[in-house]
């Protein structure tokens, strides 16, 4: 729509991090699976083996993003849009089995325990200090949700966010499940879409005072509702009566998604309804 400069804030070798006037612009290399304010390219080098660096400047203009001091060129004007927002699931709703659904959910988190020890957190493993630590601030975020207390929530926010490694911190990984969750719930009890957006903005606001930018970043945009297209789909999944082997394969594809962490933004959405859906936590 317009002409934005930027600067690149990470490379890793399949990821561009990017700074903009918009946010913050992800540039995937080789994947089917878009993320919040993406776009994939097919790439024969990994970006850490060109000529990309950190700090670097570029221009996006007229469906082109063009690197300072570099002759590389990406021309997005083929691309087809896809819309990453909750916002646009209007056919979601509760099936009487939800239980049964988020069994299949677990199964998947509990294949996930040991790598990711967040797990732990729905599947009852064993615990390290990390995980110890989130599960002792997680009280403070399901009573600040389900009482709907802003200001509680955006410190309910601070509090989890940053545990653990990485550029998206394991907790904060949590966290986007968590956003996406509750606010594939709400849609499903048809509630208030801005109230929703109220609380999942503030846990955003604070959690991202308190972790690195770039995580920081991506925190912001998951408070908006916005997922990747893994999630989107295993969501969709989960809040309907499609068949439990797409709910299986759904959060296998987030589970083995790289960034972020898949596992633990699966045991996020868990965390999120089985906390903010009574009937479904008590039939746990």
């Amino acid at each position: 729509m317009s002409a934005y400069e930027g600067r690149i804030m990470s490379v890793t070798p399949s990821v561009l991090r990017i700074e903009t006037g918009i946010g913050i612009v992800s540039i995937l290399s080789n994947t089917s699976c878009l993320q919040p304010f993406s776009l994939t390219v097919s790439a024969i080098r990994p970006f850490t083996e060109t000529d990309l660096h950190e700090g670097q400047l570029l221009h996006i203009e007229d469906e082109k993003i063009m690197f300072e001091d570099s002759e590389l060129v990406y021309d997005v004007s083929q691309a087809t849009d896809i819309e990453l927002s909750v916002d646009v699931m209007k056919s979601l709703f509760l099936p009487l089995d939800l239980s049964l659904r988020l069994r299949h959910l677990i199964r998947v988190i509990d294949n996930g325990s040991g790598v990711h020890p967040l797990s732990a957190l729905a599947d009852g493993g064993r615990m390290d200090s990390v995980c110890e630590t989130v599960f002792s601030n997680l009280p403070k975020l399901h009573k600040a949700v389900y009482e709907q207390d802003v200001e509680l929530c955006r410190e309910a926010g601070a509090l989890l966010a940053g545990y653990g490694n990485g550029t998206t911190p394991d907790s904060d990984d949590l966290l986007e499940g968590y956003f996406a969750g509750y606010s594939a719930l709400s849609m499903a009890l048809g509630r208030s879409r801005e109230r929703v957006l109220s609380i999942t903005r503030a846990i955003a606001q604070g959690a991202a005072e308190q972790t690195n930018d770039i995580s920081g970043a991506l925190l912001l945009q998951a408070g908006e509702g916005l997922v990747s297209e893994d999630l989107f789909g295993l969501l969709q999944s989960l809040f309907s009566d499609a068949p439990y082997r797409s709910i299986a394969a759904d959060a296998s594809r987030v589970a083995n998604s790289s960034a972020p962490s898949g596992v633990n933004v699966l045991t996020g959405v868990w965390l999120a309804v089985t906390n903010q859906y009574i009937p479904a936590r008590n039939a746990q």
